[in-house]
């Protein structure tokens, strides 16, 4: 099982709009909606937790034209070699991991293989952090966030 968590939510509505909404795979019409600023001017996180090894292989996200971020960065985050729950994760960019969504409705996918260190996609969870997205206010929806790859039998 996994955990989610993100930077902000509109009104601060966890049940309406809340992180866990774009990982329900059950309700399509389910989202995560960020809160916004006037002057569009925000970054929003999204972080997912699997509480164990896993290697990412591709993501893909379902965001609702609009309400896109036009630029993410990608990080992976790994604890400690204690795998205590709540040892804080340490967090490295993957800065060759292309994700640059288009503005429409559509399911994207962004694949992992072309990441040049492939060791730096073994992670215990994997941040999000949109920029720059095309509604005015700043805010970004995403109806979908699904993370796929496999259960890290090798240990890091």
């Amino acid at each position: 099982s996994s955990v989610e968590r993100a930077s902000s939510v509109l009104n601060g509505n966890t049940k309406l709009y809340g992180a866990n909404n774009a990982l329900d795979t059950e309700n399509e019409s389910n989202s995560w909606y960020s809160d916004g600023q006037a002057d569009g001017n925000t970054e929003h996180s999204y972080i997912v937790d699997f509480h164990r090894d896993v290697k990412i292989k591709s993501i893909s996200l379902l965001f609702q034209g609009g309400f896109v971020s036009e630029e993410c960065q990608f990080y992976a985050g790994r604890r400690k070699m204690d795998k205590n729950l709540s040892t804080p994760v340490a967090w490295t960019e993957i800065e060759d991991a292309y994700i640059e969504p288009e503005n429409t409705n559509k399911l994207q996918d962004f694949d992992m293989e072309e990441v040049s260190n492939q060791d730096d996609l073994k992670c215990h969870a994997i941040k999000l952090v949109f920029h720059s997205s095309t509604d005015f206010y700043g805010r970004v929806v995403l109806y979908k966030i699904m993370v796929h790859g496999e259960e890290n039998v090798e240990k890091y």
